[in-house]
C-alpha cells in the first residue's frame, strides 16, 4: 500500500502520479489532513507488538502499518469545529498536529520525504552550510539586520546584491496578497536600507548567468533541465517572475560531481527528493542557489519529458527501507 499526504484538489502534481502507479498495478491511497478532525480520525493505541494506529476517512480504513511508502506532498490546513472559540481553536489545533506528528513517525515506511526532514531541510541558511561542506560553490552571502554590516556586504559585491526571503514569500493585507520574489537592489532600495533594522534579510551577491538550472533528485536519480533566463528581462533575476511555459527549457547534463554532490545533498538532509537552484555562468561555473525540500516538478517533464514521475513511482514502489 502507498499512502498519498496532500490536497489533490490543488495539486497538478498528483494525477499525473496516481495515473502511473495506477499503471503499475500498485494500491494506493491519497489522505488529506484536512479532512481531520472533522470528517477523519485517527486512533494510535497500545497492542502486543508495541503500537497500532489507523487512520479512516471517507470508507477508508487504513492500518499505517501496511503502508510501505508515503509520498508527503502538500497536505491542506486541519478542519477545525466553528463550534470552538478562538482559544479553543488554537489548543486543539497544537493537539492535532501533535497527535499526526505521532502517527507519522511510527510508520516504517519509506518517505519521499519525512515531513520533519522537510522542516529542517526548509532553513535555508543551514542547507548553505550544508552544500558549502559538501562542496558546491555558492555566492557569498549575509543575513542580518545589522544596517551597517549589511551596507558594507552590499559595496564589497561588485556585481550587484540581490534580496530572498527565509521563509513565506507571501505577505498578506487585509486586501490582498503580495509575492516577494528575488529581486536586484535598486537605487530606490539603497535608499531605503535602514529598514534593514526591522527584521533579518537575506543577502546575496549576484551572479551573472547564461541560464537557470533546476535539478530534480529521487532518490540516485538526478535530472538537471536548464533554463533560458539571462535574455527575459522578467526571469533575468528570478525566473519565477516570467511565465514559465514561455521560457526556453532543454535537458542539460551536469558534471560528473555535481551529480554526486547533489545526492549527497538530498542524503545528508535526510531527504528522498529535492528541487536544486543553480545558476550557470558565462565562464561556466554551477554557483547553488538553494534545494527546495517540497518544490513543483511536473512542469519540467511536460516541458522537457525528462521522466520524473515514472522515477518518483519507482521510489514508492520500492518501499521496505525506513528513513
Amino acid at each position: 500500500m502507498i499512502l498519498i499526504i496532500s490536497e489533490p484538489d490543488c495539486d497538478g502534481h498528483i494525477a499525473p502520479v496516481t495515473a502511473e502507479l495506477s499503471r503499475r498495478g500498485e494500491d494506493f491511497r491519497i489522505y488529506d489532513p484536512a479532512m481531520y478532525p472533522a470528517s477523519s480520525t485517527i486512533t494510535i493505541e497500545s497492542a502486543a507488538a508495541g503500537t497500532k494506529t489507523s487512520l479512516s476517512w471517507d470508507g477508508n480504513v487504513l492500518d499505517l502499518s501496511c503502508v510501505k511508502s508515503v509520498w508527503y506532498r502538500r497536505p491542506g490546513k486541519l478542519a477545525l469545529s466553528d463550534q470552538l472559540t478562538a482559544e479553543e481553536g488554537k489548543w486543539i489545533r497544537s493537539e492535532c498536529n501533535h497527535l499526526l506528528r505521532a502517527a507519522w513517525a511510527g510508520m516504517r515506511s519509506r518517505w519521499v520525504s519525512r515531513p520533519e526532514a522537510i522542516r529542517s531541510a526548509s532553513v535555508k541558511v543551514s542547507q548553505l552550510k550544508v552544500a558549502a561542506d559538501i562542496g558546491f560553490t555558492i555566492p557569498r552571502y549575509t543575513v542580518t539586520n545589522d544596517v551597517d554590516s549589511a551596507t558594507e556586504f552590499i559595496s564589497s559585491c561588485r556585481e550587484g546584491v540581490v534580496v530572498k526571503v527565509l521563509t513565506d514569500p507571501f505577505i498578506a493585507y487585509s486586501d490582498r496578497w503580495c509575492r516577494l520574489y528575488t529581486h536586484l537592489l535598486s537605487a530606490d532600495d539603497l535608499d531605503k536600507v535602514e529598514s534593514i533594522r526591522f527584521g533579518p534579510t537575506f543577502l546575496q551577491e549576484f551572479i551573472q548567468k547564461t541560464m537557470d538550472v533546476r535539478v530534480t533528485v529521487f532518490g540516485e536519480e538526478v535530472f538537471a533541465v536548464g533554463i533560458k533566463s539571462a535574455e527575459s528581462e522578467e526571469a533575468r533575476v528570478d525566473f519565477r517572475r516570467a511565465e514559465v511555459y514561455d521560457l526556453p527549457h532543454s535537458i542539460v547534463t551536469l558534471p560528473e560531481h555535481l551529480n554526486s554532490f547533489c545526492t549527497e545533498l538530498v542524503r545528508r538532509l535526510g531527504l528522498r527528493f529535492g528541487a536544486i537552484d543553480f545558476v550557470l555562468t558565462p565562464d561556466g561555473q554551477y554557483f547553488f542557489l538553494e534545494i527546495n525540500p517540497n518544490g513543483q516538478w511536473y512542469w519540467l517533464e511536460l516541458v522537457t519529458g525528462v521522466p520524473l514521475t515514472r522515477s518518483l513511482c519507482s521510489q514508492l514502489a520500492c518501499g521496505s527501507d525506513v528513513n
